[in-house]
């Protein structure tokens, strides 16, 4: 494969036609209205794909987007062939534009959001990545880093400065600039507190001066930016010159010792979860509607995510990260040669996020935020404007989830088993670079109505691996008990089979199985009962010494599998999704791989329909075939799940991990 990428930039200066704008950046009090330009505001825009995935990359010079404008850019992007999870827009936090979240209106308690402009947005941004799209030619990466620390100051307490700077460069064959992504960990906030003309700040500046000295497009993105401001904070246009000059010298310095980053493939990953509202401040703007989005139950959906290309990679976080967020798990990734950027403030705004030792408890009351105004001496201000300590806790350890890799070993009974129960779930898992291996324990040959033993299994094998290749399946493997008669299996032959799962799961030493879960209702088919007592028995006694000793001779060792996802026909518990949105598709298309046995099971149910004097057209009329009918079903079916949990598309498990253990964990923050 190879890496293309193209870039754009359109203007997002507000139209004179839309109204009244108010200037966003500093105290949620009375703002005021904008009355000039001091300079342009853009969107900058770059889109990477290495011919299988793509992801659009888009630079707001603005304060902030809430996740329900991003969603509203995701849902016309992915009308254009986007993944929803593939677009990463992020704002430059400059604190001298159009209030496009709502905190900055002209009285306490009113939005300053002017919602003709936040849509005129929304249009700007969508057409600028489209144009980056149109323009797409072979790149080449190389990364750069550099610092600008002695030129930043934490009020917030002596050091606590990072001071990185970050750039990506994508070169055409020429070697010329298509686009550089660059990030600074400095707050966008030298413009004042009276100012009330528009500008982009020092990342405007930069950008501009990166692209004039190096060609193509720059877009800027805020690094891990909590409690790091610029030297000349609140002072004025003329210093934010001078500044931008300084961290333009930065870039420049750290771009002449740029090195090739080799890889020509695309991985994204994603983590979305629930974070509760501790700001009671927070929750009164919630409820008077100055910030739009749900809050049920006292808590926000919120994303974190990654995309990497070789040793490259990006992390986007959807706040204002603190620098002590990253520590303990960028350092093991630069040590092994790894490059780690970090994008803030990307799909949404949730404020400040504060490491759990860091989080000052009590402080989200809205109090003085300095101890001694005076002098500004020890500013105390950040929790007032984060969503509390649950947050960092709960980025933390998203972040540890994004840059872990895992084993991952799957097991059905039939060749349909896992594309229809965990399908969306394995794709998933394998694209975000985790290593699946799928294992069918029976060979389906009854599933074959009027075909001969041989020929049923070897063409229920060749669809079956098939299928698991679109699943991004690394192995797939063939236990060949016959179907539907593992019931019979007597003592010793169970014993066998037992044996043989925990022989794979020492071979295969798996992070997760994924396999059936032996507490479902009315389960009618035995093999699946059989399977789901073997693999959990399995996943218990291959920790144990004592079992299967004839493996350690073999050079085997004993192994705990950290999870398990179960799943049901008719599941009793399910305390775990996966949100598969992305990834129906592909689900879909593997279990049409399943001819012959798709072909039975829809054929078994226009008997039951039949049996119950029923007619369905769409199993009786053969002018729907069987992808139609496997597509209906599908997305019926786990959209049914997807809507109890807020997705479009999601698939369900019994999920088994460390249980009370996760409570007794120390907490290393």
């Amino acid at each position: 494969m190879v890496i293309s990428c193209g870039a754009a930039r359109a203007s997002i200066v507000p139209p004179g036609s839309i109204g009244k704008t108010f200037v966003a950046g500093y105290e949620a009090t009375e703002a005021s209205e904008i009355t000039g330009m001091h300079d342009p505001i853009n969107v900058r825009a770059a889109v990477v794909s290495d011919g299988t995935n793509k992801i659009a990359l888009a630079s707001v010079e603005v304060i902030g987007l809430l996740r329900d404008v991003v969603e509203m850019v995701k849902d016309r992007l992915e009308a254009r062939g986007f993944k929803r999870r593939n677009v990463f827009v992020f704002c430059t936090h400059t604190h001298a534009a159009p209030d496009t979240m709502g905190l900055w209106g002209p009285r306490l308690g009113v939005s300053g959001v002017n919602r003709q402009y936040l849509y005129f947005l929304v249009d700007r941004i969508v057409a600028c990545v489209v144009e980056a799209g149109a323009s797409s030619v072979p790149v080449t990466l190389h990364h750069s880093r550099g610092s600008i620390k002695d030129n930043l100051v934490n009020f917030r307490r002596e050091g606590g400065i990072d001071g990185t700077v970050d750039a990506v460069t994508f070169k055409d064959e020429e070697g010329r600039a298509v686009a550089t992504l660059w990030t600074c960990t400095a707050q966008p906030e030298i413009t004042t507190r009276v100012n009330t003309e528009m500008s982009a700040d020092y990342p405007g500046i930069v950008s501009g001066l990166i692209e004039q000295s190096r060609g193509g497009i720059a877009l800027f993105a805020l690094g891990a930016c909590g409690g790091q401001s610029p030297e000349c904070a609140e002072q004025g246009f003329d210093r934010m010159a001078s500044f931008a000059k300084k961290v333009f010298v930065a870039v420049e310095n750290a771009l002449a010792g740029e090195a090739r980053v080799d890889g020509d493939s695309l991985e994204i990953r994603e983590i979305t979860g629930r974070i509760p509202v501790q700001n009671g401040n927070f929750l009164i703007m919630f409820k008077l509607g100055i910030f739009k989005r749900d809050v049920a139950e006292g808590a926000i959906t919120a994303s974190v995510s990654k995309w990497r290309i070789g040793n490259l990679h990006v992390v986007h976080l959807p706040g204002e990260p603190f620098p002590g967020l990253f520590e303990r798990v960028v350092e093991p990734v630069e040590a092994a040669g790894g490059h780690v950027m970090v994008a803030s403030l990307t799909n949404d705004a949730i404020g400040y996020i504060i490491p759990v030792g860091q989080f000052r408890l009590g402080r989200i009351d809205g109090s003085t935020k300095w101890l001694d105004p005076a002098k500004k001496e020890g500013f105390i201000g950040h929790e007032d404007e984060s969503l509390g300590p649950e947050a960092g806790r709960i980025a933390k350890y998203a972040l540890y989830e994004l840059f872990t890799y895992k084993k991952v070993l799957a097991i059905g009974a039939h060749a349909d088993d896992l594309t229809i129960w965990a399908g969306g779930t394995i794709k998933r898992l394998s694209a975000e670079g985790n290593e699946v291996t799928c294992v069918r324990v029976c060979d389906d040959w009854e599933d074959c109505v009027g075909v001969p033993r041989a020929e049923a299994m070897a063409r229920n094998k060749e669809e079956c691996e098939a299928a698991y290749k679109i699943l991004g399946a690394a192995d797939v493997l063939h236990l060949g008990y016959t179907s539907d008669y593992l019931a019979g299996l007597d003592g010793g032959e169970y014993i066998k089979l037992r044996e043989r799962v925990v022989r794979l799961i020492r071979q295969r030493k798996p992070d997760v199985v994924i396999s059936f879960d032996i507490n479902g209702n009315d389960e009618e088919n035995m093999d699946h009962v059989v399977v789901a007592r073997a693999v959990n028995e399995a996943c218990w006694q291959a920790s144990f010494d004592a079992l299967y000793p004839e493996h350690f001779a073999e050079g085997l060792g004993i192994h705990a599998t950290a999870e398990r996802y179960l799943f049901a026909r008719n599941p009793s518990v399910t305390n775990f999704h996966v949100d598969v949105s992305d990834f129906i598709g592909e689900k879909v298309e593997a279990a049409c791989k399943h001819v012959t046995v798709m072909k039975n099971f829809f054929h078994q149910y226009a008997l039951l329909a039949r049996a119950n004097k029923l007619h369905v057209e769409l199993l009786e009329d053969p002018k729907y075939d069987d992808w139609v009918r496997a597509n209906l079903f599908i997305k019926l079916l786990y959209g049914e799940a997807g809507a109890r949990h807020g997705v479009r598309y999601a698939e369900e498990f019994n999920r088994i991990d460390a249980g009370l253990l996760k409570g007794l964990a120390r907490d290393e923050s």
